[in-house]
């Protein structure tokens, strides 16, 4: 019996112990899927906006205040910026057909940093002040990464000139604006003054705004998805890698690199950098590209899927 009661009584902790931590695993994994639901929910209703705003049409553009901006915080890593350029691929007015060509412009915060930098020092600034007044959405990757302050205070500036006409701003940053000690105060109270949403942790977001049926699934290597899109129109992976501009290598390239983005977790340079060095801007274009041809034609959207479904072994 003393046996039996010393097992009993050391099992009881043991079990008390399992049970929280399976509690903590619960109350972790509804945050997280909390957070999911915000991210999706914010982008959801800033596309819902872009949509109903009309503005080829001459629609109010003043309709997406609430949402100006939508401001995604997350640490390093969490995956804003794939995030990001998924949703700009699938819901940017200029992959939907709009006439105007700077009608969604995406920005990283480095490469925006040396725009208004040279702007500012050339005296060109109102050239930068046009674009923005111009376009539907301005989408800024890593606000903290524009180190200089007089650009910080010039980008608070063009926002205000912007929201005045409706353009609506997605922005990335690392911390919350009120809490991130590098941002200029005007520039803080601008990205704080929208909705402010923060990202779940690695691995749990990824942008399902049309569905995906391959989500879940193990990841591929960007050998096998280029190898497999050159197969596909019988072409070689070198063919697609390699500088060939013709038809057939560039729509089998927007393929491979549409497949590079829904199979596998790489951000779009180092997909680029998979075919021969290619920047991420020419990644986007071939994945648009992709999408565009997709949704013109079922017979290559069924096609598209069985490529999928091979690869991923379905």
């Amino acid at each position: 019996m003393t046996a039996v009661a010393t097992h009993e009584s050391s099992a009881g902790p043991r079990l008390f112990q399992d049970q929280t931590k399976d509690q903590t695993k619960d109350q972790t994994r509804a945050r997280v899927a909390l957070s999911h639901r915000l991210v999706h929910h914010a982008l959801e209703a800033v596309a819902a906006g872009i949509r109903n705003t009309g503005i080829a049409a001459g629609g109010d553009r003043g309709s997406l205040s609430g949402y100006a901006p939508l401001v995604i915080v997350g640490p390093a890593g969490s995956g804003k910026s794939r995030l990001l350029a998924e949703w700009f691929v699938q819901h940017s007015p200029t992959a939907a057909g709009s006439p105007t060509s700077s009608a969604a412009i995406m920005w990283d915060g480095r490469s925006l940093g040396r725009d208004l930098t040279t702007a500012l020092s050339q005296n060109t600034i109102d050239r930068l002040h046009m674009r923005f007044v111009a376009s539907r959405l301005i989408m800024i990757d890593g606000v903290e990464q524009i180190t200089a302050w007089d650009a910080q205070r010039a980008l608070a500036h063009l926002f205000d000139a912007a929201s005045a006409t409706g353009t609506a701003f997605v922005a990335t940053l690392r911390t919350h604006p009120i809490a991130c000690t590098l941002l200029e105060p005007s520039l803080a109270s601008r990205l704080s003054g929208g909705l402010v949403v923060s990202m779940p942790p690695v691995g749990t977001t990824r942008y399902e705004g049309t569905g995906d049926a391959f989500a879940g699934r193990r990841e591929v290597s960007l050998r096998r998805v280029i190898n497999a899109a050159a197969r596909h129109h019988g072409l070689t992976a070198a063919d697609l890698v390699g500088p060939s501009r013709c038809r057939q290598v560039s729509q089998a390239r927007g393929l491979a690199m549409y497949l590079a983005r829904r199979l596998t977790t790489q951000s779009l340079q180092s997909i680029g950098n998979a075919f021969g060095g290619r920047d991420h801007t020419t990644v986007m274009h071939g994945i648009r590209g992709t999408e565009l041809r997709r949704s013109l034609d079922a017979g290559l959207a069924a096609e598209i899927d069985r490529l999928m479904a091979a690869l991923v072994g379905r």
